[in-house]
């Protein structure tokens, strides 16, 4: 028996082996420049000592051609570093490409599997019809006076805390503390400031949530690119308790707002209401679908602001900090338009209309753009006259090699918020700026983001200096799935 069981054992590793050998002959075979894979892991051998953010800016600096081969595992991977072939996958031909690679928990992660970024057709093109019109410019002039009272308790955090010390600042919590505060008041009608308390109902389950250890690392890494992996090791993007505590905020919030219904309110809560009670889905769902599916748009909205926009504002100040001349460019513009308007703070339509802000946060989102866009081809497809996609092959649009691209932005490491001046906020410049992403499967969140970004660091801005207290090149987490410095950043403040 032991002889047979050898047996059958080494010939199941024998033919595995075979089959992981053939696989990495994949894009050789048909004649497309590739990056070397190691066995069993391809080419992620070095994420977790390195950052993906990292590995991805490496991979479009070694291959300067429109694609590269890659193997996620011992999958095939394409990698696009074209403005060119990045439109033809997120919008032209979108119809190819509607889902992403991301693995969906489903069942033992409801919150991670129905959110706007991970859910699979057709359940994603209902959802993105319901939620879009939360964005609308007439809510967001709402939701931006409660940013601006979130942010007037941030220069307060700041005053009591950090000025008299005159030590240097941990930028990533403190922004998390802030983004946590702004998200609980604009989408969960939560008035509890964690940047005035140090504790509220969002900061206590959310600042676990982004906390980026060896695990949860390796976590966020296998659902973004190995499912197969992910799938059998059961991982989530919200844990157990996670989930078990935001479905209790959730129930919570709701039934405030029905037994204090407030036609008014500046924030998100009556819309995603109205969506839960209106959603209009397949027949034979289950009954729970609809409260699951709003919960897991509200779930990723937090982590999704959270991190993208504490990351964004700590590399704004970082930058700011190293540039003297700029700051005082952006204080000037900015301490302009409330002279000129008359009040202590700036509304939607006067943030709006600062076009060096727009042009700062922009530039400083194309230096550091926050995560790669992954897709997979749901049928055969000709990207090129040389390229033929299979069905289930994942496509990477690579942002950072186009943002470094200096043909599209000459000395790319130079941060220089000249090239962005004047913009809007939908303008990608030709698909050479995509920290969004682009086409129906961007994000709807994007002009919620900018605005959250510009109330921040229009009221810092008038209240304080901005001092460097470290080098100016800021090693990446290698932890962090997406893009966030090794230290936090840190900058120090000086009262105007």
């Amino acid at each position: 028996i032991l002889q047979t069981l050898l047996l059958v054992s080494v010939t199941c590793l024998t033919i595995l082996c075979l089959f992981i050998t053939r696989r990495y002959g994949y894009w050789k075979k048909r004649g497309i420049p590739y990056k070397k894979p190691t066995f069993l892991v391809g080419n992620l051998t070095g994420l977790m000592r390195t950052s993906v953010w990292d590995f991805t800016y490496n991979l479009g600096k070694t291959y300067k051609t429109d694609y590269v081969g890659i193997y996620l595992g011992w999958a095939p991977a394409l990698v696009i570093n074209s403005k060119e072939l990045a439109k033809k996958v997120l919008l032209n031909d979108f119809n190819y490409f509607q889902d992403r690679y991301t693995y969906s928990g489903d069942k033992d992660d409801p919150l991670g599997a129905f959110n706007l970024f991970t859910v699979k057709n057709p359940i994603w093109r209902i959802m993105k019809k319901e939620m879009t019109p939360m964005f609308t410019s007439l809510r967001l002039k709402g939701v931006t006076d409660l940013m601006n009272i979130n942010s007037e308790e941030l220069v307060q955090r700041i005053k009591k805390d950090h000025i008299d010390s005159n030590k240097p600042v941990h930028l990533r919590e403190l922004f998390l503390m802030y983004v946590s505060d702004v998200v609980g008041n604009t989408a969960y009608g939560i008035r509890v400031s964690c940047l005035k308390e140090l504790t509220s109902p969002i900061w206590v389950i959310t600042r676990h949530m982004v906390t980026w250890t060896f695990w949860r690392g390796f976590e966020f890494i296998s659902i973004l690119y190995l499912p197969a992996l992910a799938k059998m090791l059961r991982m989530k993007f919200f844990s157990n308790a996670g989930t078990d505590y935001l479905t209790k905020l959730f129930h919570k919030v709701v039934e405030d707002r029905k037994q204090c219904q407030d036609p008014n309110s500046k924030d998100l809560l009556n819309h995603l209401l109205n969506v839960k009670e209106n959603l209009k889905l397949p027949d034979g769902s289950d009954p729970q679908l609809a409260d699951t599916l709003v919960l897991a748009q509200m779930a990723v909205f937090i982590i999704g602001a959270m991190e993208t926009s504490s990351n964004t504002l700590t590399y704004i100040l970082h930058e700011l900090a190293h540039n003297p001349r700029e700051q005082e460019k952006l204080y000037q513009e900015v301490s302009t338009a409330l002279n000129e308007k008359g009040n202590d703070v700036l509304n939607y339509n006067d943030l709006l209309e600062l076009n060096y802000l727009t042009a700062c946060i922009k530039e400083t989102l194309r230096k550091y753009p926050p995560i790669a866009l992954d897709r997979m081809c749901n049928d055969t497809y000709k990207l090129t006259d040389d390229v033929t996609l299979e069905k289930g092959t994942p496509v990477i649009v690579n942002v950072i090699a186009i943002h470094y691209n200096e043909e599209y932005y000459p000395e790319p490491h130079k941060w220089n918020p000249d090239r962005f001046e004047p913009s809007s906020d939908n303008d990608n410049r030709d698909f050479t700026f995509l920290p969004f992403g682009e086409g129906p499967r961007g994000c709807i969140g994007k002009r919620y983001g900018m605005m959250q970004l510009r109330s921040a660091i229009a009221s810092l801005v008038t209240k304080f200096r901005f001092e460097p207290a470290e080098p100016y090149v800021l090693e990446s987490d290698p932890y962090n799935a997406l893009l966030g410095a090794k230290t936090g950043g840190k900058v120090k403040f000086v009262l105007r």
